[in-house]
């Protein structure tokens, strides 16, 4: 039975010719789009693939099927370790800066920072800079500009607050730690620990989602992050002083 005649016939056929040239337009368009993205933004994929995650396992749970634990997503913070006599070298220059038990804050000279040329603490901490962005980018770094050192002494009591820095890349390393009772490192930063931990967050109260993690201080530990990223120093309760010398660093593109 034929309920729409020769006019709805005529309509049915424009209908089908309009979708199969539209079909072959939005091939055609995507095949000049995609050529276009080949010869010309073979830099665009490039920058894309730093926020690509790698498929790298955390840990495993071994039981009677494995299971693997990924953690592609949010900030990378990179650990490694300062030699003795760069440590040595910025104690010595700050000692003398600081009265006996008050602690402080100071910025460390440009001068300073580039005695000893390839030994210098901003050559040393520039070659980590470029190691962290390559690590985490996989790509070697075009420019970095080193903007600030500067040391924070603290005693007993004094906390650092949740906050972040200016730049791209930041740092913190240490030049000397407080002993500590082991009854004051018990909990974490969200219970009121006092053990001098530097804590770090990301993102907020989420079910199956870690927004947490402390690092507890080591002489010589360099610890690199991105700027934005939160993060503070819990008060101590101990005897000696928390030193350490932090920076901020801005990258290219």
């Amino acid at each position: 039975m034929n309920c729409g005649g020769k006019h709805d016939m005529l309509l049915l056929r424009r209908m089908r010719h309009c979708r199969v040239s539209y079909g072959n337009f939005a091939f055609r368009l995507f095949t000049l789009i995609q050529q276009d993205f080949n010869m010309h933004d073979e830099d665009k994929l490039r920058r894309l693939s730093r926020y690509e995650a790698r498929d790298e396992t955390l840990f495993v749970l071994r039981e009677s099927t494995e299971m693997e634990f990924l953690s592609p997503f949010g900030p990378l913070i990179g650990r490694t370790r300062m030699p003795e006599y760069l440590v040595e070298h910025v104690n010595e220059h700050v000692d003398g800066l600081f009265s006996e038990g008050q602690g402080g804050t100071c910025l460390l000279s440009e001068e300073f920072s580039r005695s000893g040329g390839d030994d210098s603490l901003m050559h040393w901490i520039s070659v980590q800079v470029a190691r962290y962005v390559q690590g985490v980018e996989q790509e070697v770094l075009s420019q970095l500009t080193l903007e600030r050192f500067w040391v924070v002494s603290q005693y007993s009591g004094t906390p650092s607050p949740m906050h972040f820095h200016s730049g791209d890349v930041s740092g913190v390393m240490y030049l000397k730690v407080p002993d500590v009772d082991e009854e004051h490192e018990q909990g974490n930063y969200i219970t009121g620990r006092q053990a001098g931990y530097i804590n770090f967050m990301s993102g907020g109260k989420q079910r199956l989602s870690r927004s947490l993690i402390s690092f507890k201080p080591v002489v010589g530990e360099l610890l690199i992050f991105p700027a934005w990223l939160l993060h503070g120093a819990e008060p101590f309760i101990g005897t000696g002083e928390r030193r350490s010398v932090a920076f901020n660093a801005a990258i290219g593109d």
